[in-house]
């Protein structure tokens, strides 16, 4: 039965809801309120509850130095689960996915409630695992109650969690005059209502103040100008205060520590003291009300007696603590944290201490202690130059975490310091970069070849290429000029790293896709053999083959590189390979992956606060979903991305809108309009001209001019463009120029020409292939030779079918009709599936398990089970075998 608590029947509701919910699936709760207002005693009341039912119930509480301990949060709620250190060892979204499959798991037996209280105090990786968790509980017997405070930040953590929240108000007059009357029945009139008054319905706040007014002590009644958590604060240190010494020493070192365990705190309280204290010394605090302890741990009554005690100390005992902490410590991060917080100036080993601390905790995905820590350490430096330094280094964390606000106060903490020549180009590169969010030009990248000189200088090459590595992909969206280009493209060659390292290929590969373009071919093509190309770098190579036009080579190495990055990450560029993957998917008009990477992409790239490539990816989207046929979506997602690009200024990126919009009014059969949509990506006067995209949007273009009876301005566009792909090699390029010089041919040199472009070799673009089949049928039917027209037209029907291009599909089979063939195309049933489902199916019939495709989905077994139950009604199936041979069956199914 549910404890009886005042005035709280609504939120007890709904917290049953959840906990009645479990029968079908999960679900999360995020109680937000003032300190003291009741959220602890809500949550409690839940977990009485679910313990009554036989569920199994999950707690942890936060403490405030928690926040330096990456994952000791869920190291502690998830203690005994059979979550080992090496699932909270990885990147975030491994370790995330681990927590959700084991809890997944243990709720196949038995019902998890896990309450999480002052969560604004649980440690950053903790509570982002956490609300990933929460977000996918849906289909799993698990639910997640956890308490946050109502200041700015934990309401900025909140939300940016993506978690339901429910706001706990102070109670009702009724409510707290019932309350008071039951905690302190025998309290005069006038206390009553003074306490009632100063308490303002906070439930903590009333008992508190009874207590003090049944003692007579109302000092702290008195000090109503006082916030209601200081009087709250001041009532709990007075309470400490009349306990003796030993019992104070030893809550002061509880207060600061982030590990309730008996014998770490009494062994930092006996340095402190200089003399032994044992944990019964605790007795009297335990009677007082102020903290419950076992054998094992010792923990606070409320976190105000926390912060109460931590305020009363003053700095220098606070320090002294700390140090007490850090000389009872191994020495491992903990230990540096309490050093560091123990320091009063500069101290250059303390320093290095947290600079190699932050640089773990960035390693193991752990970026939010990172920032802290290399922050701190840039304070702690005694040499300026070295501070200066850290603090860029910091700045590029906090750039790492989309964190603005403190990336702005770092850029301006380092402008004041003195800083070397080469760290005030990294902070003027890096700010340009990261506070301004401008691809429009190169302005304030063009001295980058003296930049890679100085810190190939001091640095050496492998760091001055990783920096390079951060602005490549500028200069790939910029419409750099040659002039530009030249200086970087030497100061490049200057670098000590061997020509086929990955990461210089792909960087020069972005710089100059053209001048480099033949060059980079020639490497992609040894390197795309080689078997010691790690997924991180395989991912790179695609980057440079799309650069250069070459989308069924990127395609492949993408592929590559995302099997790879699905098991051990890093999982922010597994959002951007998907990315990439899209893109060439959307080159080679392969819909039905296309449209499965743009969705797993945009949902990881949110998922790891990467929002530039969600923005990217929209853009993909629109062109994907008009190749589909779907050009309403199309056209929406087109108007999102181009206000996007707009506001920040990366107008080059709207060559990205205008190809989807010229894809949708080719879809739709407008093809004047596409022709419109196309033309200003290549006119360098319109802002959405882009020098090296526009090879991407040729093969468009030639079929809008086709279509639209423009032939003489696409010859004037070929001409102009040809010496480019020549010397670039491109090999979207050179697929683009044949099907030209065939459609624009006159009829006595067509068939010729044709014929040649279809002798190419066009393996890996089937959907080019199949335009030119549509194209060169077309022309004959024209030529009266219908029957010859049929084979081309028919294959091109089937190849667009298949990679689920309808209208093209549709408008060949029209042309076949013509032919005088009677054939109709039978729709596939795939296409009445989300882009998720779809993915599912796929997987299934690779024979993936539910496991094995959550691990991939970033979803639980029991979510891609509930998936599967929608899937197999929609294509009129009961089994994975049969979902298995519908995925493998022809794609392109015709009754004639």
């Amino acid at each position: 039965m549910v404890v009886d608590l005042v005035g709280r029947d609504a939120e007890l509701r709904d917290l049953l809801a959840l906990l009645d919910g479990l029968k079908e699936g999960g679900g999360a709760l995020v109680l937000s309120g003032a300190a003291g207002v009741g959220k602890s005693a809500l949550i409690g009341a839940a977990t009485a509850e679910a313990c009554a039912r036989g569920e199994r119930v999950l707690t942890v509480t936060g403490v405030p130095a928690e926040g330096q301990a990456p994952y000791e949060g869920l190291r502690r709620l998830l203690a005994g689960t059979g979550l080992t250190s090496g699932d909270l060892d990885g990147e975030p979204l491994r370790t995330a996915m681990s927590v959700l499959h084991r809890l997944s798991a243990l709720a196949g037996d038995t019902p998890v409630v896990l309450a999480v209280e002052d969560a604004h105090w649980l440690d950053e990786p903790s509570w982002e695992a956490l609300a990933f968790v929460g977000r996918r509980l849906r289909s799993d017997a698990v639910v997640l109650l956890a308490t946050l405070r109502d200041d700015a930040d934990s309401q900025a953590r909140l939300a940016a969690s993506g978690l339901p929240a429910l706001t706990v108000p102070p109670l009702t007059d009724q409510a707290a005059v019932e309350l008071l009357a039951r905690v302190a029945p025998d309290l005069g009139a006038a206390l009553r209502a003074r306490v009632l008054t100063e308490a303002a319905g906070n439930p903590l706040a009333l008992i508190e103040f009874a207590t003090l007014a049944s003692r007579q002590d109302q000092e702290v009644l008195a000090s109503s100008r006082l916030p209601l958590t200081e009087r709250l604060e001041r009532a709990f240190a007075q309470a400490l205060a009349t306990l003796p010494p030993d019992i104070r020493t030893l809550a002061l070192i509880a207060a600061v520590n982030e590990d309730d365990a008996i014998e770490e705190n009494t062994r930092a309280a006996s340095l402190l003291a200089g003399a032994p204290i044992d944990a019964a010394a605790l007795a009297p605090a335990v009677r007082a009300g102020l903290v419950m302890a076992d054998p094992m741990r010792v923990k606070f009554r409320h976190p105000l007696i926390r912060s109460a005690i931590v305020q009363a100390a003053g700095a220098d005992l606070l320090r002294d603590a700390h140090a007490a902490l850090a000389a009872a410590l191994p020495d491992n991060d903990r230990r540096i944290w309490h050093r560091a917080a123990a320091t009063t100036s500069h101290d250059d080993d303390v320093a290095a201490g947290l600079a190699a601390a932050a640089m773990r905790a960035h390693a193991r995905g752990a970026p939010a202690f990172a920032l802290e820590a290399m922050e701190r350490a840039a304070y702690l430096s005694a040499d300026p130059a070295r501070r200066g330094a850290r603090l860029i280094d910091a700045a590029v964390m906090a750039f790492d975490l989309g964190d603005r606000a403190t990336l702005e106060r770092l850029f301006s903490r380092a402008e004041d310091a003195d800083l070397a020549p080469i760290d005030r180009s990294r902070l003027t590169y890096l700010r340009g970069i990261t506070l301004h969010y401008v691809w429009t030009g190169v302005d304030r990248l063009s001295d980058l070849a003296g930049f890679l000189d100085e810190m190939r200088a001091r640095d050496g090459s492998a760091f001055a290429l990783s920096w390079l590595a951060m602005v490549s992909m500028r200069w790939f969206f910029s419409n750099p000029s040659q002039d530009a280009r030249a200086p970087l493209l030497a100061a490049i060659e200057r670098l000590a790293v061997p020509p086929d390292d990955p990461q210089i290929v792909t960087s020069i590969a972005l710089v100059a896709p053209v001048e480099r373009g033949r060059q980079t071919l020639a490497r992609l093509d040894a390197l795309s053999r080689a078997s010691w190309i790690s997924p991180l770098n395989l991912h790179l190579l695609g980057m440079a083959a799309s650069a250069v036009g070459a989308f069924p080579l990127g395609a492949r190495l993408y592929a590559e590189a995302i099997i790879g990055m699905r098991t051990r990450g890093p999982f922010g560029s597994l959002a951007q390979a998907l990315v990439g993957q899209a893109t060439s998917a959307a080159r080679l008009a392969d819909t039905r992956l296309g449209v499965v990477a743009a969705a797993e992409a945009r949902a990881l790239a949110v998922e790891t606060g990467q929002p530039q490539w969600a923005l990217t990816v929209d853009a993909v989207s629109a062109e994907i979903h008009a190749l589909r046929g779907q050009t309403d979506v199309a056209r929406d997602l087109a108007a999102h991305a181009e206000r996007a690009f707009l506001s920040a200024g990366a107008h080059p990126m709207l060559a990205l809108v205008q190809l989807a919009r010229g894809a949708a009014e080719l879809a739709d059969g407008t093809f004047g309009a596409a022709w419109d949509a196309l033309r200003p990506i290549f006119d360098p006067s319109e802002i959405s001209y882009s020098q090296y995209m526009r090879l991407w949007a040729l093969p468009h273009l030639a079929e809008a001019a086709l279509l639209s009876g423009r032939q003489e301005e696409l010859r004037a566009v070929a001409d102009e463009l040809a010496p480019v792909i020549e010397e670039s090699g491109s090999p979207v390029g050179h697929v683009a120029l044949a099907y030209i010089r065939a459609v624009t041919a006159p009829d006595e040199t067509a068939e010729e020409l044709f014929t040649r472009a279809l002798r190419e070799d066009l393996v890996g673009w089937p959907f080019e292939r199949a335009r030119l089949r549509h194209a060169w049928g077309a022309w004959l039917r024209r030529q009266r030779r219908a029957a010859e027209a049929r084979a081309p037209l028919r294959a091109a029907a089937e190849a667009f079918d298949a990679l689920g291009a309808v209208p093209w599909s549709e408008r060949a089979l029209r042309e076949l009709r013509a032919s005088g063939e009677r054939i109709r195309r039978k729709h596939d049933t795939r296409d009445r599936l989300t882009a998720q489902e779809l993915q599912i199916a796929q997987l299934v019939a690779d024979g993936l398990t539910n496991r094995d495709i959550g691990q991939r989905l970033f979803v639980s077994p029991r979510t891609v089970s509930t998936h599967l139950s929608r899937i197999f009604p929609k294509l009129g199936i009961t089994t994975r075998g049969e979902l298995s041979r519908l995925v493998a069956a022809r794609e392109g199914d015709y009754i004639i």
